[in-house]
């Protein structure tokens, strides 16, 4: 099934204050009117990337959960949050079915870049979703060298409220406030 809504980043690509590293959009492709991008298309606001993070976080509870954690620190217009693959799928072990069209491909050159150039100028990046950024050729070495005050890896195998967890814990040690 062609997947109608892909997602390659979301919120501010240009100078970000904190950056969410993740897998792919969730969300089963055969439904995409459930998936919140269908309905902020229809709303005029949907864009593969670049979509506004203060708007994005109307449409979709998950996002809405997370961002509840950064409020304290920063502003939702401050946060760039990457796709390793832009492209929705019911679950991460659908990797090995995943396409790399020629979208993919640009798309995840271009996360690259951003999240290299972030880094080297100090931007703190939570790994939501690390594992594929980590193991990746071109970024993974220069993640698993980063003090703890500008990496943040979750932990493995965890569901939304332990993740969340971590990034709570992890934003004080940031320097981050929303100020």
């Amino acid at each position: 099934m062609e997947n109608k809504y892909p997602v390659s980043r979301i919120g501010n690509s240009k100078s970000p204050r904190l950056v969410i590293l993740l897998c792919n959009p969730g969300g089963d492709p055969n439904y995409y009117k459930r998936l919140p991008e269908y309905t902020m298309g229809r709303d005029g606001f949907y864009s593969s990337s670049g979509m506004d993070m203060h708007v994005y976080r109307e449409y979709c509870a998950w996002w809405d959960n997370l961002l509840r954690k950064t409020d304290k620190y920063i502003a939702d217009t401050e946060i760039l949050a990457l796709e390793y693959y832009p492209y929705h799928s019911r679950r991460t072990n659908d990797i090995k079915n995943w396409h790399w069209d020629k979208f993919a491909q640009r798309s995840l050159a271009e996360n690259k870049k951003l999240l290299l150039r972030h880094i080297k100028n100090g931007v703190p990046v939570f790994g939501y979703y690390p594992g594929l950024w980590l193991n990746d050729p071109d970024v993974g070495a220069v993640l698993s060298t980063l003090p703890d005050t500008q990496f943040c890896k979750s932990r493995t195998g965890l569901g939304q409220a332990l993740k969340l967890k971590d990034l709570e814990n992890w934003l004080p040690k940031t320097g981050l406030d929303n100020k």
